[in-house]
């Protein structure tokens, strides 16, 4: 996206960060919801996976109109905005955040960066009047943006423990905040492992009036391979929209990765990037690369490149420790260059005491790798973005 686009955003309305409760976008939206709330929506929540099942049952959706919305993005702004065609274009992004910029000063509207592209996205579809809205939540669900709509259907692959400062740190607490999405009337799709949280989930859908389908408690479904998880869970969300019957057994095997979430690329190095920012997410993709097809007798990878957004020590220092255990490869410890990062300070400290290596150039480091490599890059999606962005890895 255009740099200077992404710099106007931020000079008027500040880095993306959380501000939690809805009366800001609903002031914002008043004039688009009534004709938007309408279509089928559908509403992806959860800890890990919700973007990859997105863009998943958007990609089953291809022959359907609809509008998708994901966040953060990766690589390009136009990455959020997305139809049945593809990518938004970085004509029609701009013109429509000048668009909705104007509308914003003259109401004097107060909005979050996050808030203001999801009227921008609002904006966009109503202009393009899809039949369904894929709405993925951007953290929680009960206070996020998204939940403005009233979804007819909730998704919900994963909970675990992430921004607890928000969201509570019991999983029964996490769990409410994400099905506040839930409606009198929604169906919810989940894939839930924990007994616990299946219970809890049933429960709170009866409060509220809501059905339940825990897809667990179907026979053979993948238990470590998340990312098929995540194709089964969009697989029965499109059946679900399609009035059709689903079949486990027909949804086997998903499609290629995905961009920016399970990118290969070939060069003169092979680079595989696979975001897992907290821990759960990071336990899920070890377990993936050490079952059934994956796994090894030696590491798989010359290399393994981290770096990860800011957040708590003991969550960083169990991370790398899971990293080092692995043996996936040499672990190569690094920061980048974007305000939510973990700093440098914090990180080689922590590299230290797992007695990994820490690069302060990760620019330089990445460049200068010898040929004929097989690297994994995990950790932020942001850090993914800016390693991808790198000559080497075009």
């Amino acid at each position: 996206m255009k740099t200077d686009l992404v710099t106007f955003l931020l000079a008027h309305y500040g880095q993306e960060q959380m501000r939690p409760g809805l009366d800001r976008s609903r002031e914002a939206l008043r004039d688009l919801l009534p004709d938007l709330q309408k279509k089928k929506v559908i509403t992806i929540a959860g800890t890990n996976g919700k973007g990859e099942t997105t863009l998943r049952l958007s990609g089953l959706l291809k022959n359907s109109s609809h509008v998708t919305w994901t966040s953060p993005h990766i690589v390009r702004l136009t990455e959020r905005f997305r139809n049945q065609d593809g990518e938004i274009s970085e004509q029609d992004l701009e013109r429509l955040v000048k668009l909705c910029h104007v509308k914003v000063r003259q109401e004097k509207l107060e909005l979050s960066f996050y808030e203001f592209l999801f009227l921008v996205f609002c904006t966009w579809a109503r202009e393009l009047d899809p039949q369904i809205l894929l709405l993925e939540v951007g953290l929680g669900g009960r206070l996020d943006a998204v939940n403005v709509f009233d979804a007819d259907l909730v998704l919900l692959p994963s909970i675990s423990r992430d921004h607890q400062e928000i969201l509570g740190r019991r999983y029964d607490q996490i769990l409410a905040e994400k099905l506040g999405t839930l409606r009198r009337k929604t169906k919810l799709i989940h894939f839930l492992d924990n007994q616990y949280l299946v219970e809890r989930a049933q429960a709170i859908a009866e409060t509220v009036g809501a059905g339940v389908v825990a897809l667990r408690d179907l026979e053979d479904l993948p238990v470590f391979e998340f990312s098929l998880r995540n194709y089964v869970l969009a697989a029965a969300a499109y059946c679900w929209l399609e009035n059709r019957l689903f079949q486990p057994e027909a949804w086997r095997s998903p499609e290629a990765r995905l961009e920016n979430r399970g990118e290969l690329i070939r060069g003169e190095n092979q680079w595989l990037f696979f975001g897992s920012h907290n821990v759960d997410g990071l336990r899920k993709l070890i377990q993936f690369l050490q079952c059934g097809t994956y796994n090894f007798g030696r590491p798989p990878y010359d290399a393994v490149i981290v770096a990860f957004s800011k957040r708590g020590p003991e969550d960083l220092r169990v991370m790398l420790k899971m990293l080092k255990r692995a043996n996936l490869g040499k672990l190569v410890v690094t920061t980048f260059d974007h305000p939510k990062a973990a700093g440098a300070s914090e990180m080689e400290v922590l590299a230290r005491e797992e007695g990994s290596e820490f690069v302060h150039d990760i620019d330089a480091y990445v460049q200068g790798r010898n040929k004929g490599q097989s690297i994994l890059v995990t950790g932020s999606y942001y850090f993914m973005g800016h390693v991808k962005s790198l000559p080497c890895c075009r």
